[in-house]
């Protein structure tokens, strides 16, 4: 088995971290973008376009996409510079404040992408010919007020990644209902395997269950609920957050999580499941690989979390994740551009989802996906709710983090449910 390679989520949960910027555009922007190119008398000279991206699960794949660039086109150099996520935020601040941007840097999808544009960072990308290959979802979340300033590249999805010979030992059937899943995870748990993984000690973790639930038990009966939200129309308290939030902690209560979620490492929690000591684990689809890489034996398969009473549909937590965008100011918006086009093209768009075996947001590529995302695959089919971090105000995730540990922690739901509804009310007033 080889070690398990570390982890840093990928940019949907992106987040995790929320890229909330000041709103000041000092030394940024100015609605330059796209207008002016490499000056006259310096046509033939080499560009360098400089990338800053935080390190996710597709940068390990740009080392190669970047070479077949600038050998198609050999007057124009990369130079991709990366950093953790959980320390991108504050450097691309500094950077876009100070006057020192790159050409092109990460962006998150939905409302986290939205104070760049208002700080006018971001170059308007609406009229570039890879926006209507999209699929409808990846360029909403791509766009503001009707204009796309980001380039996405691949869709992630929430769900429950499973060991199948486990499930196959122990002839439990991929459940289909909540019961069904209650039931599963007690039959694990009696066989002394621990039936789910859960690493609380990386906050980004405590959001995955409750987020592959909220789909099911909110939004696919309630599409409106965000939208009465930013009205204040209802809040978290009285929703159905009460009972997935009891839910969520009943697994912790019934022993079916590993011990100390909150002590615990999100990378423990893959390093044992790679081990076959862990069952199952709510997490990204992109962990499947991880898995693979740590131990090449896993036979493994994933399927939409089950929050529903028997013969209801699931609906299934998925996102298109943005790739970055481009500086509104950059010295070289054609190069920039170009090198956009090529990223989108469709060779180098089915070579990113394979590296990341992940599903496509165009509508001309097909992903070959892993085997192992049948099921899942499936389940998109059926119904979908976007990641809520990319439709909530940037205020809420960061207290929400902290709240989910806090009632793991012995604290009340209900002063969760509060924190969160101020943070959305705060929020909502500043966007």
């Amino acid at each position: 088995m080889k070690p398990f390679q570390r982890f840093k989520k990928t940019s949907m949960l992106s987040a995790m971290a929320a890229l909330a910027l000041t709103a000041t555009a000092c030394g940024g922007a100015g609605g330059a973008g796209g207008k002016t190119g490499t000056p006259a008398g310096k046509q033939n000279e080499p560009v360098t376009l400089k990338l800053y991206m935080a390190n996710t699960s597709d940068m390990a794949i740009m080392p190669e996409v970047n070479r077949k660039f600038e050998e198609q086109n050999p007057g124009i150099k990369i130079d991709l510079q990366t950093a953790p996520v959980d320390q991108f935020e504050t450097v691309i601040k500094t950077k876009l404040a100070s006057g020192d941007a790159p050409d092109i840097f990460t962006i998150y999808a939905g409302t986290k992408k939205d104070s760049f544009v208002k700080a006018g960072y971001l170059m308007d990308l609406s009229d570039q010919p890879w926006v209507s290959r999209l699929t409808d979802g990846a360029k909403e979340v791509s766009s503001k007020d009707g204009k796309v300033y980001g380039l996405p590249n691949r869709q992630n999805v929430i769900g429950v990644i499973y060991n199948k010979k486990i499930f196959n030992n122990l002839g439990i059937a991929v459940p289909t209902n909540w019961d069904e899943f209650l039931a599963a995870c007690q039959k694990i748990k009696d066989a002394g395997i621990t039936p789910l993984g859960l690493g609380m000690k990386d906050q980004f973790v405590t959001q995955l269950v409750p987020y592959a639930m909220a789909p099911s038990a909110i939004y696919r009966n309630q599409p409106d609920f965000d939208k009465n939200m930013y009205a204040g129309k209802i809040t978290f308290t009285g929703s159905p957050w009460e009972q997935m939030m009891k839910d969520y902690l009943e697994l912790n209560e019934k022993g079916y999580f590993n011990k100390d979620p909150l002590g615990t490492s999100n990378d423990l929690v893959m390093q044992t499941m790679a081990s076959e000591k862990i069952a199952m684990t709510v997490t990204l689809h992109g962990r499947i690989a991880a898995l693979r890489t740590a131990n090449a034996n896993l036979e493994l398969g994933m399927f939409p979390l089950p929050y529903v009473k028997a013969g209801e549909k699931i609906w299934v937590s998925s996102m298109p994740a943005i790739y970055g965008g481009i500086y509104a100011k950059t010295k070289h918006p054609a190069e920039a551009k170009k090198y956009f086009e090529f990223l989108a093209s469709p060779e180098i768009a089915q070579t990113i989802l394979k590296a990341t075996n992940s599903f496509s947001v165009y509508k001309d590529v097909t992903a070959e996906l892993d085997p192992a995302l049948k099921d899942i695959t499936e389940g998109l089919k059926v119904g979908s709710y976007a990641f809520l971090d990319s439709v909530w105000p940037n205020t809420v995730q960061p207290i929400m983090f902290q709240q989910i540990q806090n009632v793991f922690a012995g604290k009340k739901i209900a002063e969760m449910l509060t924190a969160m509804d101020k943070a959305f009310k705060d929020g909502a007033a500043q966007q």
